[in-house]
């Protein structure tokens, strides 16, 4: 394997920021929009319903897209 191709796993402190800062964005990004796609469909949503679709996208978007900001390297 060369120098080039070696891959970097350390997970240092901006790593882990750039980890919980892109997982969080994208997960109150998407529950944002089905808020508005409930509020166009239904009216007011239900707030158990808005707390557990926030709950949900954060929480995916920590596990799936948070790694991929992590392991990037900035240029």
């Amino acid at each position: 394997m060369t120098a080039g191709l070696a891959l970097d796993f350390r997970l240092g402190r901006t790593a882990m920021l750039r980890w919980l800062a892109a997982g969080t964005a994208w997960g109150l990004a998407l529950s944002a929009g089905f808020f508005g796609l409930a509020l166009w469909q239904c009216g007011i949503p239900c707030p158990d319903d808005v707390a557990l679709t926030a709950l949900t996208c954060v929480g995916t978007g920590l596990l799936t897209l948070g790694p991929l900001a992590a392991f990037t390297t900035p240029r």
